[in-house]
């Protein structure tokens, strides 16, 4: 398959809720879903104790896994997703592991009217920002996660590292093989923004199946986010590039994580 830069008129994807709906059945398999849990839970616990999180807002939750971590830490946690079948797997996880999780389906831009109360922490992972595809988009969910928050809140997010994706243009993000299937994931890059594609292909009884699922990003950078952040009323901000909280290098980190505090 020939993968080229895209022209406008190739620029077609689908809505977030359509994309997420599509892979959602093999979400977990293409993100390592079981192994996770030892890998992320140290830190996490670390962060629950350090600033006493008690119930925790999951924005973006996808199939669960971190809203799940922190329900085994003891968080009261609201899953959130725009997408329905995300959600069924949020709840069909919560079931077999005998934890209870409450869900709500919500975009970022109404999740301050959708989901009740306020939280010790808003997270979002997983790169969910990068489907919120304007600077003003932006600060309003920002706020809106303010809203969600209650004083002395965190709020903790985990994107791409964009200044890197920009400046390498690597076609081919990833390449996974789970049983029989194999995830590519790749971008087309389009003046500010980038068309995310994944390719699953599947060998079924010797043929080769395949399906591709493709949604917009709008690459968001470091710069970007302490700004929107501050507009909204943060504080004590924190960048780094990992969850483990190493240091941010523009250059070399995969991941933009931030820690901001509702004061």
């Amino acid at each position: 398959m020939l993968l080229k830069t895209a022209k406008e008129s190739d620029f077609i994807a689908q809505d977030s809720a359509a994309f997420y709906d599509g892979i959602a059945p093999g979400y977990d398999a293409m993100t390592n879903f079981r192994k996770r849990f030892v890998q992320e839970k140290p830190f996490f616990n670390l962060l629950v104790q350090k600033y006493g999180i008690r119930t925790a807002l999951d924005a973006g939750a996808g199939t669960g896994f971190h809203s799940l971590l922190l329900a085994q830490l003891g968080v009261q946690v609201a899953s959130v997703d725009v997408s329905q079948e995300m959600l069924k797997r949020v709840k069909s996880h919560a079931r077999e592991m005998h934890l209870e999780i409450k869900t709500f389906s919500a975009d970022f831009k109404n999740v301050d009217k959708e989901v009740p109360g306020t939280f010790d922490a808003v997270i979002s992972m997983g790169n969910s920002l990068a489907h919120v595809l304007s600077h003003e988009e932006l600060r309003t969910v920002f706020r809106n996660f303010m809203l969600k928050l209650n004083t002395g809140g965190i709020l903790f997010l985990q994107m791409l590292n964009y200044e890197k994706i920009l400046a390498e243009r690597k076609i081919i993000q990833s390449v996974k093989e789970a049983g029989d299937t194999i995830f590519v994931r790749y971008y087309e890059f389009h003046h500010g923004l980038l068309n995310f594609n994944i390719l699953a292909l599947e060998r079924k009884n010797g043929v080769i199946e395949h399906a591709l699922h493709t949604t917009l990003l709008r690459p968001v950078v470091k710069d970007e986010v302490l700004s929107a952040l501050a507009d909204a009323g943060f504080a004590k901000m924190k960048i780094a590039g990992s969850i483990s909280m190493d240091e941010f290098q523009p250059m070399k980190s995969k991941d933009l994580v931030v820690l901001a505090q509702r004061e």
